[in-house]
């Protein structure tokens, strides 16, 4: 083929286009620059009247809370400046981690300090705004110590906090102190909080809740005493390393014995709330008040996880003469598996009843019940999953939620009718979506991306109408453009056994047909887990980016057990974690192998923390398909891992040895050939470095070569200061080298 010539000039501006447009991605600039960064509209608190929303800014070199109007999204006030954050007796404001709103707009919490416990609690200082007089006063005397879970009462009038395992309300009008127990103890009793796998497993943090009108106080104490303890090795550049001793429950070991109470502020009596059913261990994990004051209600769970029953109880003031309290059963849910635990529970406003979602026939659905429990009815309905339950809408009668109806990679936030009609989307098609709704729902912030697109957030009304985008970042577009990013390809594929299984790829640039590639895997595979999604993945997708800039295919697939397709293709996975998800991922890589373009035998997989787990499993029970493993904080024995998440998918392991066993990667360590890169975090509270050490120890004894880098210090995320960095420049440098 003849090519036309080009004049000079145009010559050397396609020249210089050309080099723009190949300019190579490095680890530096994607985790230690922030040429990449994406915006957001975070910190957002919406106010009671529905039109307005605040925001934490920095004003003249201080922090300051701004308002905003939904309508707009412009500017209206400022409502907190640096000088009011300025203690008695300071010359400068205080720093503020987070703040939030009595009910009455009147007074602000500002917390400050912040230091992290586990994966959601802290510890912090909270000061006490008075928005009329201008008066900042600490919640509490610093000199005690730093609080948690610090939250102000419905009516403005009081504040709550736990310290050391106690729980303290605060009249915010003299600011008297009231200690509401007195047993909590480190490592013992726990009030008001919640223990370390409540937190991590049921994402229960804050072990309290206020009633309504702010009268009473529901209230979880935790009793760990029995449980074993974990210790932790902090070396922190210390001349004798720091020992954290925690309560950690290992599958099939002792759990914490947990109960109810409720505090009434009115006359500061404390009452055991009786719990209606008791099985032999129970959980209880969530509880709260309907739109009564004087009525609460719990979840009781067995040990297993296979029972679910939701139970209202009337804590009447003053209490009746010789009448205990009253308890009600209104749902219960069982399954031969497990049953989920979600936050899509609500009470109506006008107390007919309730919402919940429940996968009883076979996929993720809302269902409407009665309050005494004996009517109930589904809202939506179909092979489709709904995710999450965002609110109910009492004004326009209404449930509004996300799901991923048009397809398992997608997200759409949706609306139907209290009467199980009217199922309308309310989000743009296509992608990612996520909404944060205003008081009132007449407004959402919506959140949107696509694999290739990063997030574009919108202002909306009630029924999806664009009022005006916030954010579009097109200064990261303009900054991204001379990377030449390549579009990722979704497809699908059907194993030998007949799963059709969901995938993307991303390809090299310069891709020819006619070469063959080295192909990287990536995968998390965790139970209801989702990586095959049409969402931007930020700094994490472009480091797959750089890995096809430096020619590889890099591809993910969902296995089964993965979420957005149905109860049965997740739940297949009970009892035995991890076979389906090796099977599903060693038939992933045949599959590519199979492409013409596909070198086979230079196949690589990598995961973390779950993915890591099956990354080890893949390299050892898929010996003969995978020439390289990266196995980042994996489980590699669930007798290791907490009681809650492994007893949900596993059951004990005193009944079930074989699932625990049979995929456990320590004990097919002799299969492996390839190379095998195992990283952990010394300071990993969730998964112990334990788990990395076993692994080390049967690789040896079964003489097999490995590499290996611990990060000391570093919790389950290992991050902090230059550690990302350097992770990514390892992991990178080291499939250059054995992929």
């Amino acid at each position: 083929m003849l090519h036309h010539r080009l004049p000079a000039a145009l010559l050397l501006t396609a020249l210089a286009l050309s080099a723009i447009a190949q300019k190579p991605l490095t680890n530096r600039e994607i985790w230690a620059s922030p040429t990449f960064s994406t915006e957001f509209v975070g910190g957002l608190e919406g106010m009671r009247d529905g039109e307005h929303y605040t925001a934490l800014e920095e004003r003249n070199g201080a922090p300051a809370i701004v308002q905003y109007a939904y309508r707009t999204g412009q500017e209206v006030a400022v409502l907190v400046e640096g000088k009011d954050l300025v203690p008695a007796g300071a010359a400068a404001p205080i720093d503020v981690d987070g703040y939030s709103f009595s009910a009455d707009e009147k007074k602000v919490m500002l917390r400050t300090g912040t230091e992290p416990l586990y994966r959601y609690s802290y510890f912090a200082e909270h000061h006490i705004l008075d928005r009329a007089t201008r008066t900042l006063r600490p919640l509490s005397d610093p000199a005690k110590g730093k609080q948690r879970l610090a939250t102000i009462s419905p009516d403005g009038s009081k504040a709550a906090f736990v310290r050391d395992n106690d729980l303290y309300v605060v009249d915010l009008g003299t600011m008297t102190e009231t200690r509401v127990t007195s047993d909590g103890a480190l490592n013992r009793v726990i009030n008001g909080a919640t223990d370390w796998v409540y937190e991590e497993e049921f994402a229960l943090v804050q072990g309290y809740e206020w009633s309504p009108a702010g009268t009473q106080l529901l209230f979880l104490r935790t009793d760990e005493t029995a449980v074993p303890e974990f210790d932790l090795t902090y070396y922190e550049n210390r001349l004798y390393p720091r020992e954290y001793r925690f309560k950690y429950p290992k599958a099939g070991e002792q759990n914490s014995t947990v109960s109810l109470y409720v505090y009434d502020t009115r006359n500061g009596v404390t009452r055991a709330v009786g719990l209606g059913e008791t099985f032999t261990e129970t959980y209880i994990p969530r509880f709260g008040w309907t739109t009564k004051d004087d009525v609460l209600w719990y979840m009781l769970m067995d040990r297993l996880q296979q029972t679910k029953v939701l139970f209202t109880a009337w804590m009447a003031y003053p209490p009746p003469p010789q009448i205990g309290v009253i308890t009600k059963e209104i749902y219960r849910e069982t399954s031969r598996t497990y049953v989920e635990v979600t936050d899509d529970l609500h009470f109506l406003e006008d107390g007919s009843g309730f919402i919940l979602t429940s996968e009883k026939d076979g996929w993720n659905h809302i269902q409407w019940c009665s309050m005494d429990g004996k009517v109930q009815r589904a809202l939506t309905q179909g092979e489709w999953d709904v995710l999450a339950v965002q609110g109910v809408d009492a004004a326009r009668k209404r449930v509004l939620f996300t799901a991923s109806k048009r397809s398992p990679r997608e997200q759409e936030v949706y609306a139907v009718g209290l009467s199980g009609k009217g199922l309308v989307p309310l989000s743009p098609p296509g992608g990612f979506n996520d909404a944060e709704w205003s008081e009132g729902f007449r407004y959402f912030i919506n959140t949107r991306s696509t694999a290739s697109e990063p997030p574009v957030i919108t202002l909306l009304d009630g029924e999806g109408k664009l009022v005006k985008t916030l954010k579009d970042n097109a200064a990261l577009r303009e900054r991204m453009a001379p990377y030449a990013l390549q579009p990722r390809e979704f497809f699908q594929f059907t194993t030998a056994g007949g799963v059709t299984l969901n995938g993307w790829m991303i390809k090299p640039p310069g891709f020819s047909a006619d070469k063959k590639y080295p192909v990287f895997m990536t995968q998390y595979s965790g139970p209801n887990s989702n990586e095959v999604l049409d969402q931007w993945e930020g700094r994490g997708g472009l480091w797959h980016q750089l890995l096809a800039q430096q020619g590889y295919v890099v591809a993910c697939v969902d296995p089964r057990g993965t979420g957005r397709r149905g109860r049965d293709f997740r739940h297949i996975t009970y009892g035995q974690l991890g076979k389906y998800e090796t099977e599903d991922q060693i038939a992933a890589a045949q599959w590519l192998a199979q492409q013409p373009y596909v070198d086979g035998t230079r196949i690589g997989i990598q995961g973390w923390s779950y993915g890591g787990y099956m990354s080890s499993l893949c390299i050892t029970k898929g010996a003969d398909v995978f020439k390289a493993a990266i196995a980042v904080a994996p489980v590699t024995n669930w007798r290791y891992y907490d009681s809650i998440y492994t007893e949900r998918y596993m059951g004990l392991p005193q009944t079930n040895a074989a699932g625990y066993d049979d995929n456990s990667p320590i004990n097919h360590v002799e299969k492996l050939k390839g190379k095998y890169l195992l990283i952990h975090g010394m300071g990993d509270d969730n998964v112990h470095f334990q788990n990395a050490a076993e692994m080390v120890m049967a690789l040896i004894k079964a003489n097999k070569p490995f590499d290996q880098f611990a990060y000391p210090d570093k919790n389950h995320g290992i991050y902090g200061g230059n550690t990302r960095l350097y992770l990514y420049e390892q992991m990178t440098n080291w499939l250059l080298e054995n992929l």
